[in-house]
């Protein structure tokens, strides 16, 4: 992957986390599905936009978030059954 396109995934990863934490905020909702989604897709894409144009903390900060993420998507889940 070229760093042109490893930009152009996070950009689109920073889009996605900004409309699940406006989404949730705004509407002041609990986490729900979406914006946890929303929160793991997001931080999976700067994540791997960070392995071509490589920063360690920001990308431990991303790896964080989407195993946060991660998690909280599993116990709606789990709620959910």
């Amino acid at each position: 992957m070229d760093s042109h396109s490893a930009d152009l995934i996070g950009f689109v990863g920073a889009i996605v986390i900004l409309a699940g934490f406006a989404y949730q905020t705004l509407r002041n909702a609990a986490p729900n599905l979406l914006s946890t989604g929303l929160n793991f897709v997001g931080a999976s894409l700067l994540a791997l936009s960070l392995v071509v144009n490589y920063n360690l903390p920001a990308l431990a900060l991303e790896l964080a978030w989407a195993a946060i993420a991660l998690i909280g998507l599993v116990r709606i889940v789990a709620r959910r059954r």
